[in-house]
């Protein structure tokens, strides 16, 4: 009884906090705060594909040799593997790597509150190890958080920075640590990947691919992307600045719809004001923006009558542009450009194949079959080839585009149907070979830049 009523006693002079007090103290810390911030806006990312011992049009990629071990196998014919990603457009568009959905045949993103969509994937790009894929089917009341960005040259050495991501599948999951270099060099098989790479000694594990790394003012300075697996502590994240030259050429709207309106922006350091300027990259041929006359390489500083600060904020809304919708765009010397968006339109495949990959197209009749001593007729002969296509040449015959068998013009139309601007296309062609009397078919194989 007596012990009892010492600890009554003792139980009034001892008050316990209550786990919902808004008095957290010191231990509310900056990255405490920057973590509750950014983690709504991390994902995760599983991927299905379907493994096949058949011949694959698509090149080995370096990546996939830093991952292999990563992937889990599932018998002989499926491969899964974990990845991470950030929202970064309330439509439900996520940037991750390339490597993480690379070859993936089912792409399932889940959101910090557990709730999983199926995904597909709107744009990849090998070189630069960035991908950025769309959640379908969201519901209008998900209310996704946006990542936040910070200026692409705002970095310290020895600032806290903050990895999160799914390592190993775990799901949501924090490393803090610090930046350690900046313009490092990622080396594989004696290739250099990456020259501007951030380092870091943040914990990036499997599975944290493709995820933000973060300052202490929760905004995204880079995407985690390896780790030496000789070495502790070592991480790299692709810096901003890349991330945000990239995103421009994807987030255009001739690549989510048939919409045409033909600029791609940049952005470059003017060495004279050491200060970043916005600009034309890029003018898509036959395109308003075309017809108008803007010139690549022209300096723009407002867009429908607003100051262009941000190359993402301004390609967020650029690729949201609808046919009829008009656009402005005011120069450094006052111009003004205006024209409005316009749907695409071609009249056959052969136009398409010329005006969309570069390719020229004949028909192999007869006569040209004679011409060119081919013991065949039939099929589509490769007539004019755009610049950078290896292993290909004139003369050669195109059986395939992507997944479509290419016998005729009318097949080049269906294999382009939904194929948008910058989308990676592989294609297989036959070139025919005599050697004493006989003929030989030699199987190539090239990757296609749709335009």
């Amino acid at each position: 009884m007596k012990l009892i009523c010492l600890i009554c006693c003792l139980s009034g002079l001892f008050v316990l906090p209550s786990a919902n007090s808004a008095e957290k103290g010191p231990r509310e810390t900056p990255v405490v705060k920057a973590v509750s911030e950014v983690m709504p806006s991390v994902v995760n990312i599983g991927t299905e594909r379907i493994v096949s011992t058949s011949f694959s049009p698509w090149r080995a990629d370096p990546f996939e040799g830093l991952f292999r071990d990563y992937f889990t196998e599932q018998g002989e014919s499926r491969n899964t593997s974990l990845g991470s990603g950030s929202i970064i457009d309330s439509n439900g568009l996520v940037l991750t790597n390339s490597h993480v959905v690379h070859r993936a045949s089912k792409i399932t993103v889940t959101l910090e509150n557990g709730a999983q969509y199926f995904a597909k994937e709107i744009a990849s790009d090998d070189v630069n190890d960035l991908a950025l894929i769309k959640i379908e089917g969201l519901p209008e009341s998900a209310n996704l958080k946006i990542m936040k960005f910070a200026r692409p040259d705002d970095l310290m050495l020895g600032e806290t920075v903050v990895a999160l991501g799914n390592p190993f599948g775990l799901g949501h999951s924090i490393s803090q640590g610090i930046l350690s270099a900046v313009k490092r060099k990622a080396v594989y098989e004696g290739n250099i990947i990456f020259s501007d790479i951030l380092q870091t000694d943040a914990a990036i594990n499997p599975g944290n691919s493709g995820g933000p790394l973060i300052n202490i003012n929760a905004e995204m300075i880079g995407v985690n992307v390896a780790i030496f697996k000789e070495a502790q502590g070592i991480g790299f994240a692709i810096p901003l600045k890349r991330i945000e030259c990239v995103l421009a050429k994807w987030l255009i709207p001739e690549r989510f719809g048939d919409v045409s309106l033909g600029i791609i922006p940049g952005e470059r350091m003017n060495e004279k004001t050491a200060m970043i300027e916005f600009f034309v990259e890029e003018i898509i041929p036959n395109s308003p923006a075309f017809k108008s006359g803007m010139k690549s390489g022209t300096q723009i500083t407002e867009f429908n009558g607003k100051r262009i600060d941000n190359l993402l904020q301004l390609s967020k809304i650029l690729y949201k542009v609808g046919v009829s919708d008009s656009v402005s765009f005011k120069t450094a010397e006052g111009r003004i450009y205006s024209f409005k968006a316009e749907k695409t339109k071609f009249v056959d495949g052969a136009e398409m194949a010329k005006v969309r990959l570069g390719l020229g197209l004949q028909v192999l009749n007869t006569q040209l079959a004679k011409a060119l001593d081919y013991p065949f007729e039939g099929g589509l002969i490769i007539s004019d080839l755009p610049a950078g296509i290896e292993n290909v040449e004139r003369g050669d015959i195109i059986v395939r585009i992507g997944d479509i068998p290419v016998n005729a013009i009318e097949d080049v139309s269906r294999a382009l149907q939904g194929k948008r601007y910058g989308d990676a296309v592989p294609a297989i062609f036959i070139s025919v070979v005599k050697k004493h009397d006989r003929y030989f078919l030699v199987k190539k194989v090239a990757t296609l830049k749709v335009k």
